[in-house]
């Protein structure tokens, strides 16, 4: 070890007896509290304060992002693979404040709906909604108060019978009530959720607990699909877009009518079936691939292991975020491409994204592939 790098704590001990420790190590004495690795170490409750770094730490990756560009689907992996990772150091050592939780999550909610780290921007869907899996109807992003639970519990599921005594320090007691919530999870020693024993993500998935799947979370999440593509339809599922009857109950703009057809009130129904607009959209479509587009309820009593379903619900996807953006150019740009047009470029997307799962395979596979979804020629 470095001396001139190195420190030694003392806590509680005879100064005369401090001093022969320092003379024989040759390290400097430290004091609390002090940073290890960027995280803060005190032998006392960790504060909001003590936090404040890692806070800071998130605003300014998002800052970095170039957010404003991204979109929704972009938002979730960056919140998954980059604001997750910073909050995941520290939580696997300590029980994060909850005022503390509730600014990362404010923070991780406020950059997915409005690409900043400032509230903007009312929530589309609720955050207990977008926290679920996505098979259960949400985007898969972690809860972090059950994230923290689940990973500090990782630290104390070997010592089931210990109790603390009363002079026990607030962090090492608050790791032993984290154990004492999971100890339930087991048992005879045995972990029930997963036959590989314990760890951080099985934890989590016990402390959510089981919710009903949702029918369409493999037609949303359909592999095959374009994720901005999948983040829109998901937002249909949900209820989540922000169509003009919805805005006009709660008074946010002077009326209901459609903004593509100022005629009838703008629903989900009408805007994606029931519309002339949509309908001559769904007409080109089904000119290409030989039959008309599968309504949402057969798509969701098909086969969804079939090539063609996956092909099918790939196109439908792309047909609903299509619409969408070309009712968000008609309200901001004042513009809308004719429907020809739209299904051509539509028709191009969704070839290059298919092809580009077909590269994977070897080319027999690929062939077959292709005589299964005639529309890709």
């Amino acid at each position: 070890m470095n001396n001139s790098k190195s420190e030694i704590f003392f806590n509680a001990m005879q100064e005369d007896l401090q001093h022969d420790i320092l003379a024989v190590s040759g390290f400097q004495e430290g004091k609390m509290p002090f940073k290890y690795l960027g995280v803060p170490i005190q032998p006392g409750k960790m504060t909001k304060k003590d936090c404040n770094c890692l806070i800071e730490k998130m605003v300014a990756k998002i800052r970095s992002l170039g957010a404003k560009k991204l979109s929704y689907a972009g938002r979730v992996v960056l919140i998954n693979s980059v604001l997750n990772t910073l909050y995941n150091y520290w939580v696997a050592m300590f029980i994060i404040p909850k005022n503390v939780i509730k600014r990362v999550e404010a923070i991780c909610r406020n950059f997915l709906w409005s690409s900043s780290s400032d509230y903007h921007r009312v929530p589309l869907v609720g955050w207990d909604r977008v926290t679920l899996p996505k098979d259960e109807g949400g985007l898969g992003i972690k809860k972090a108060e059950m994230w923290n639970t689940a990973s500090v519990g990782k630290l104390g599921i070997e010592w089931n019978d210990y109790t603390p005594g009363n002079d026990a320090p607030w962090t090492w007691k608050s790791i032993c009530k984290v154990k004492e919530r999971i100890k339930s999870g087991f048992n005879d020693n045995i972990w029930i959720s997963s036959t590989k024993g314990y760890s951080i993500r099985s934890g989590y998935v016990w402390l959510m607990g089981q919710h009903p799947k949702t029918p369409w979370s493999k037609l949303v999440w359909n592999n095959w699909n374009i994720p901005k593509h999948s983040v829109v339809a998901w937002m249909i599922m949900q209820d989540g877009l922000n169509i003009r009857t919805k805005l006009y109950a709660i008074g946010l703009c002077p009326d209901d009518a459609c903004i593509l057809c100022g005629d009838r009130p703008e629903t989900i129904a009408h805007l994606f079936s029931e519309f002339k607009f949509t309908s001559k959209v769904k007409d080109s479509i089904a000119a290409w691939i030989g039959k008309p587009l599968p309504d949402l309820t057969a798509l969701l009593s098909a086969n969804s292991n079939r090539l063609q379903w996956k092909a099918y619900a790939c196109v439908q996807t792309a047909f609903w975020y299509t619409i969408w953006f070309q009712r968000n150019n008609a309200r901001h740009q004042l513009c809308v491409q004719r429907p020809d047009i739209i299904a051509h470029q539509l028709k191009q997307q969704i070839q290059r994204r298919i092809r580009s799962k077909m590269c994977k395979l070897d080319s027999i596979g690929a062939i077959d592939w292709q005589a299964s979804i005639g529309f890709l020629c």
